[in-house]
């Protein structure tokens, strides 16, 4: 049992491994910059603005969206470990073909930087939750904080590899655009530019690397455990079979068709178990999923934008990197804490004072700029402290209200929310920020974390012990 308890805790570990080159999503934010000056220069179309940039995160998240479900299907399909290196595949070939897309076109860059990169990182991110929940599941939001903390950090390291190969001697922009109420700054120097397109290369080679080191830790329970288990519960084997088949590992395509929550239990959930067909006509599931639609708004706004917005009163490039690589730490942390809090305490509870304190973060988030660095620097710690609870609260939630027989669609399902709102997200930064200027986006932002708090409240699903969920 020991062994098999260490071998989940190497499972945690490669899972995590792989959400470090998928939560690279986040360093997008610190890439845009570079990236809408070199479209600028050397690209379609010359006149491109941060606005317009937002529509690659909205491209990965629709991509990603789409495909999440498609990965808790591979999972049961072809196992966690090809699964998730088919993902991994997907989401590299997004980013290597980046390097001559974007000589192409800003809309060729949007296919393979927005769009199969997002796939890629969709068909890859439920597997290795799955399977750590089978490891662990009476500590299902732990579990999914520690993998999740993973996809939150990985633009720790990335936006130090991004900054420091294009602009290793900390050049400031030398572009500015004037408009009434907030101006934009970007690069025109070629020596920063040209190093764009090869970064995308070298992004592309180190995660490749890394993911295939993570696919190579993770790995399912072992057959007897999951045996004995049923055994108990459901007479199907006798001890002898133990032997037999000590060497063999769980695949659900091995054992007759029994619930996974009669296998493993949680005492924490609702005891429900949900097809997808019928998660879909449960009033409570689109609770969460509008709850998780207008908490999306923060999601795609702030990590597109803070460096345009820190850019107007921070001239280092270096010391933007450096907010990013740092937000990063604290996004992965959130997602380990507020993972726990839903153990300790309840969903419910614990998507309230997400909410709030988001809500009050982007309200005063343009403060910032009157505050100077390190103000800027602790407001963007706190809120993607934050908002990193979504990706660690709404798995838990729907393992917990809905079962874990059929948690990785019924996810992706809930995740294409996100889908939507991101789009609506760029939409709504193309054409509000020339209206309503960097406060007025950031406090309607805000407004969305209210509305989220007023639908989490709303929320009426009991655990078995009679709490809320």
């Amino acid at each position: 049992m020991a062994t098999s308890k260490w071998r989940g805790y190497v499972t945690i570990l490669g899972g995590i491994i792989v959400h470090l080159t998928l939560g690279t999503l986040y360093s997008y934010g610190n890439m845009a910059p570079y990236a809408a000056s070199y479209i600028r220069k050397y690209s379609s179309p010359s006149d491109i603005r941060y606005q317009e940039m937002t529509f690659i995160l909205a491209a990965m998240a629709v991509g990603q969206g789409s495909c999440i479900q498609v990965g808790g299907f591979l999972e049961k399909l072809i196992g966690v470990r090809l699964s998730t290196l088919l993902g991994g595949l997907l989401m590299c070939s997004g980013v290597a073909l980046s390097a001559f897309t974007i000589k192409l076109s800003f809309y060729w860059l949007l296919v393979t930087y927005g769009l199969l990169f997002g796939m890629g990182i969709g068909i890859a991110y439920v597997p290795p939750m799955v399977c750590a929940n089978r490891w662990f599941p009476e500590s299902k939001g732990l579990v999914n904080g520690a993998i999740a903390a993973g996809f939150g950090g990985g633009a720790f390291f990335f936006n130090f590899v991004q900054t420091y190969f294009i602009n290793p001697h900390n050049i400031k922009p030398n572009i500015t655009l004037e408009f009434d109420d907030h101006v934009e700054n970007y690069y025109g120097q070629p020596s920063l530019l040209e190093r764009v397109p090869s970064c995308f290369l070298l992004q592309a080679g180190i995660f490749i690397v890394m993911q295939i080191i993570g696919v190579c830790l993770i790995s399912n329970p072992p057959a007897p455990q999951q045996l004995r288990t049923l055994s108990v519960k459901t007479n199907l084997i006798s001890d002898d079979d133990d032997d037999d088949e000590s060497s063999e590992e769980y695949h659900p395509s091995h054992f007759p068709k029994v619930p996974e929550e009669q296998i493993y239990q949680d005492p924490k959930s609702s005891g429900n178990i949900y097809r997808p067909l019928e998660v879909i006509r449960h009033w409570p599931f689109w609770l969460l999923w509008f709850t998780f639609a207008v908490n999306a708004q923060i999601i795609v706004i702030v990590p597109s934008l803070y460096k345009a917005f820190g850019q107007t009163f921070i001239h280092s490039d270096q010391f933007l990197a450096f907010v990013g690589s740092l937000s990063s730490v604290f996004n992965a942390g959130g997602r380990i804490f507020w993972g726990q809090f839903a153990d300790k305490a309840s969903y419910k509870l614990a998507m309230c004072f997400l909410t709030t304190a988001g809500a009050v973060l982007l309200f005063t988030l343009g403060l910032t700029a009157y505050g100077g660095e390190i103000m800027f620097l602790f407001w963007m710690c706190a809120i993607f402290f934050t908002f990193s609870g979504n990706f660690a609260l709404f798995p838990t939630v729907t393992a917990r209200a809905f079962g874990m027989d059929h948690f990785g669609t019924n996810y992706g399902i809930l995740f294409t929310s996100i889908t939507l709102a991101s789009v609506a997200g760029a939409f709504l930064a193309t054409t509000m920020q020339d209206t309503l200027g960097w406060n007025g986006l950031f406090e309607l932002v805000g407004g969305f974390s209210c509305i989220g708090l007023l639908l989490t409240l709303l929320l009426n699903v009991k655990r078995l012990d009679g709490c809320h969920i």
